[in-house]
Formats: C-alpha cells, sequence, structure tokens
C-alpha cells in the first residue's frame, strides 16, 4: 500500500538506534557489582563495534553470504574484562543484557523484521561462547603464570636472586617472547637488574639512558608496544628485537621500574600476552616491594642489634664505674655521721647515705641487666639457708627507708633450704619495695613465708590499685615506664625483671595476683634443693 513503511532490515535497526541501544545496556550493566564504578570508555570498551558487527553480520547473511559470527571483540572484550576484575558470570550478563536492549527496543519499533531477529541471537550466542572460551584460557594461563611467579618468590626470597627466577616465569609462560629485561629505579637513576635472554650477561647493571623508551615509560606509566623495535629499544632488547612491550612496575602511585619483553620472530604481541605480561609484572611489583621490605627489616635488624650491645655495653661500663665512685661516697658519708655532734648535720648525712644507697640499687640493677642481656645471666651461689631471717631484715632495712609505713611478716613451717640468700635477699627486697611504692600510705604491706614439703614459698600482697590489664603481660620486662609510677621514688622499671631473672635461675617460678578490692600478690616459688643444670 502506498505510503506504508514496511519493516526495516535489522541491520539498518542496529545502525541507526545504537546510541539509544547503548545507553539502555549502560544503565543496565551499571547493576553489575564490578561495572559500577568503571569509566564510561572502560565500560563501553568493544560494544559499539561489536553492535556494528553485528550489523554487517546480518546484513551479509541477508545477501545470501556464507559468513561466521563476529568473535575478534568479544575475545578481546573478555580478556579486558578479565584484566578489571570481573568474574565470568558477568561477562555473559553483559551479553545477556546487549540481547535484552536489542530485542525490547525491536519489538516497541515493531518495525524490524521478525525473521531476522534468530540470526542476532545466534550471533549473540557464539560471542557468549567465543568470551567464556577465551576467559577461561586467560584465567588458567594467568595462574599457572602467577604460581610460577609465587613459586620463585617462596625460595628465593632476596631481591637478586628473586629477579632473574621471575623473569624465567615469564619465558615459560610465552612461546613467542624471546628475551626479558626488569630496571629498578635507584634513586633517579633507572637501572637493569636481570636479564634473561640476552648474550653473556647481557645488559645487567647498565643504566639506562633518559630519553629511551623504558625512562618514557616509567615517565608516563603507561604500557607502551614498539612494533619495530630495531632502532628504539636500546639496553633492554638483545639485538634482532622486532616487537618489544614495556610494563611500569607500579605499586600506588610509585613507579619502582620498567619490564619489557622482547621477541626476534614476530612484530606483534597478541592481546593476550600483552594482558599476561602486564598481571605478571603487577605481582611482580608487589614481590618485589616485599622483598625490599624484607632486605630494609634485616638490615634495621642488625642495626638495632648493634645498638643495644653498644648500649649495654655502655651500661655496664658506667655502672661499674660510678659503683666504685658510690663506694666511696658512702664511706666517707658514714664516717662523717659517726662523727658529727650536730643533729642538723645528722640528718643531712642520713639524707645523703638514703640516696647514695638508692643510687647503688640502681646500679646494682643495671649490673644485673647487662649480665642477663650479655648472655651471661645472674650469678647465683645457692648453699644452705633460712628465708624467715632474710625477710626480717629486709623488712627492718624497709622500714628505716619507710618509717611511716606498716610492714607485716608471717612465717608458716620450716623455712631452710638451699639458695642464694643474698639473691634471695635482692628478690625480698624488690617486691616490698615496689608494694610500698604502690599502695596507700595508711596501708599494710603483708610478706608472708611458708615452707611446704619440696619448695619454699613467699607472698608479697599490697592493697593499692589493680594492675592494669594492658601492662599484665609486660609485668617483667625491663625498662617497662607503663609498669611503674613516675615520680621522685620511681626506679628505672628493672625491678620486677631482675626478680624474674633471680628466681628463675634458682629453678623457681614467681606469678602475680591482682583484683579491684583485693589488692596485688606476688607469690614466689622455690625448690628447697638447689636447682641443677
Amino acid at each position: 500500500m502506498a505510503g506504508v513503511e514496511g519493516p526495516r532490515r535489522l541491520a539498518d535497526f542496529l545502525r541507526e538506534r545504537r546510541d539509544e541501544i547503548l545507553e539502555a545496556w549502560e544503565g543496565a550493566v551499571r547493576e553489575i557489582g564490578t561495572a559500577r564504578d568503571l569509566p564510561r570508555p572502560v565500560l563501553l570498551d568493544h560494544m559499539p563495534q561489536f553492535i556494528e558487527d553485528l550489523a554487517h553480520y546480518v546484513d551479509d547473511l541477508r545477501a545470501g553470504h556464507q559468513t561466521d559470527p563476529p568473535e575478534k571483540n568479544p575475545r578481546i572484550h573478555a580478556l579486558e574484562r578479565f584484566e578489571a576484575g570481573y568474574d565470568l558470570a558477568a561477562v555473559v550478563a553483559e551479553y545477556a543484557i546487549l540481547r535484552r536492549c536489542i530485542t525490547e527496543l525491536a519489538v516497541g519499533a515493531a518495525a524490524v523484521r521478525s525473521a531476522e531477529l534468530p540470526r542476532l541471537h545466534a550471533a549473540i550466542d557464539q560471542a557468549i561462547a567465543a568470551s567464556v572460551v577465551r576467559y577461561t584460557e586467560a584465567r588458567e594461563r594467568t595462574l599457572r603464570a602467577l604460581d610460577r611467579i609465587s613459586s620463585a618468590a617462596l625460595v628465593n626470597q632476596d631481591i637478586e636472586s628473586l629477579l632473574p627466577r621471575t623473569l624465567d616465569a615469564f619465558l615459560e609462560t610465552t612461546a613467542s617472547v624471546d628475551s626479558v629485561a626488569l630496571a629498578l629505579f635507584e634513586g633517579e637513576a633507572l637501572r637493569v637488574r636481570a636479564a634473561v635472554g640476552f648474550p653473556g650477561d647481557g645488559p645487567v647493571g647498565t643504566e639506562l639512558p633518559r630519553d629511551g623508551t623504558a625512562a618514557r615509560v616509567a615517565a608516563d606509566s603507561l604500557p607502551t608496544l614498539v612494533r619495530d623495535a630495531r632502532t628504539s629499544c636500546g639496553e633492554m632488547c638483545p639485538p634482532g628485537t622486532r616487537a618489544l612491550y614495556a610494563v611500569p612496575l607500579a605499586l600506588g602511585d610509585s613507579i619502582l621500574g620498567v619490564a619489557t619483553m622482547g621477541s626476534r620472530s614476530n612484530h606483534e604481541f597478541s592481546q593476550e600476552d600483552q594482558f599476561l605480561f602486564r598481571t605478571m609484572v603487577h605481582r611482580a611489583s608487589a614481590l618485589i616491594h616485599q622483598a625490599d621490605l624484607r632486605a630494609d627489616l634485616a638490615q634495621h635488624a642488625i642495626e638495632l642489634r648493634a645498638a643495644l650491645r653498644f648500649r649495654d655495653r655502655i651500661l655496664g661500663v658506667l655502672s661499674h664505674d660510678l659503683r666504685n665512685l658510690l663506694g666511696v661516697i658512702l664511706t666517707t658519708a658514714e664516717l662523717l655521721q659517726r662523727r658529727a655532734a650536730d643533729e642538723q648535720q645528722q640528718r643531712q648525712l642520713r639524707r645523703i647515705i638514703a640516696n647514695a644507697q638508692r643510687i647503688e640499687r640502681m646500679v646494682h640493677d643495671l649490673l644485673d641487666y647487662t649480665r642477663t642481656h650479655g648472655g651471661r645471666g645472674i650469678p647465683l651461689t645457692p648453699h644452705e639457708a633460712d628465708l624467715e631471717p632474710i625477710c626480717k631484715q629486709v623488712i627492718d632495712n624497709m622500714q628505716v627507708l619507710h618509717p611511716g609505713r606498716s610492714i607485716e611478716l608471717r612465717v608458716e613451717g620450716d623455712t631452710r633450704g638451699a639458695f642464694d640468700p643474698d639473691r634471695t635477699a635482692q628478690v625480698v627486697s624488690n617486691l616490698v619495695a615496689n608494694a610500698i611504692h604502690h599502695s596507700p600510705e595508711s596501708s599494710a604491706v603483708r610478706v608472708a613465708v611458708r615452707g611446704e614439703k619440696d619448695e619454699l614459698v613467699l607472698e608479697v600482697h599490697n592493697e593499692g590499685a589493680p594492675i592494669p590489664a594492658d601492662v599484665m603481660p609486660r609485668l617483667f620486662e625491663a625498662f617497662q615506664p607503663g609498669v611503674r609510677e613516675s615520680g621522685p621514688n620511681a626506679g628505672l622499671g628493672l625491678g620486677l625483671y631482675i626478680v624474674q631473672q633471680i628466681v628463675d635461675g634458682q629453678g623457681g617460678s614467681i606469678e602475680v595476683r591482682s583484683k579491684d578490692g583485693d589488692g596485688t600478690t606476688f607469690t614466689v616459688r622455690l625448690p628447697r634443693k638447689a636447682a641443677t643444670g
């Protein structure tokens, strides 16, 4: 009938309505998680060209030409989606959405020859099949390559041995690749650190020119394919190389260097080879960074150990010299005290002696600390002794230093055994001093000693605030500022550390209970017989 337009050809519909199809497709595809944040050019990728390929395909079939459905762009599209982090279901979903968008618009237009729609479905089915095959092949090949690199990293953790093995993994993965090289930045210089497939030792150690291909790739932070590399690849490929593909070694926003692969037989690398190389280079960047971190940590550990040894040596020398000087001060002060007739002079000399004795205890603690860290341990001389008189003597001395404090002693059973009496007195002294320091002045410090069948038990209790839970695991470590309070009577934070060292050295144990309302109790257990070995 004149004036009535018949159904249009499907090819014409695809070309005329392409932008509308893409807009509908993009809106639906954005609902896929991986696609949600992709820039529009990356999301569209080869889809506009694929719609044009569909138009050509249905045109050729209509004209009676025998032709295959379009596969090239779907195969490339599958690779790029794999690199973008898509799973296979998301890749297939994109084509299903495209099919739906085209058919819905075509049915709505009611102007497409329905006989041509099966050709469209066949072409999209073939695109899905090609995408699945290429995606699966790429994933399996990539996993094998990454497994080789990871295996190399497990065996070769230092960077000098890691780099050549990583390059070997590159060569083993791609048949068309003849050479691989890797250059890393050393300051502003880009230097070749490893090379495989080169005559002799290759360019290892060579600093690359700042205007060369590798330097430009690093500056632009973009992969570059050179199809005729005979005059432009410089030191990064051996003589006779035709194709060169260079990829920056990136870690976040930082460029670590450049990796290149070269071929003497081809002028081109396939999209899949390029993608695989980029993926492997990305993994290599992380491994190189980890190797650098391990090397830095190892160097810092060496420097720290040296610094600690030097510190301990200095502490040992100072402590030894200070002890001699303090001996002179104490002897002189005690002599003057005996001769002083004036009470004010007596008080001043007592203050001098008390402070000198406190410094002397700190010096002894430092000497003990340097012994334990020097590998010698605190010297112990166990022999038959009685813990009761030792505790009484320590408490008497503490009572002189703290005349306003109440220190109680309770004794049960036979308190004799084989232990070092001087060092055990130091244990009692440190625990009582700690209890006094961390409890109210109006409260009593309670010391209990009892003899059991095979061991002696010492308990020191105070009614102070409980020890914080975060401090408890570090309570017996040296120089712990969180364990002690600050103030004029605070020590070096070595008292409890030395207590544990002495107790451990005698084959004993120490534990602490601390609870709000119940106070804090340190319990020391020493074997009644001297520890052997």
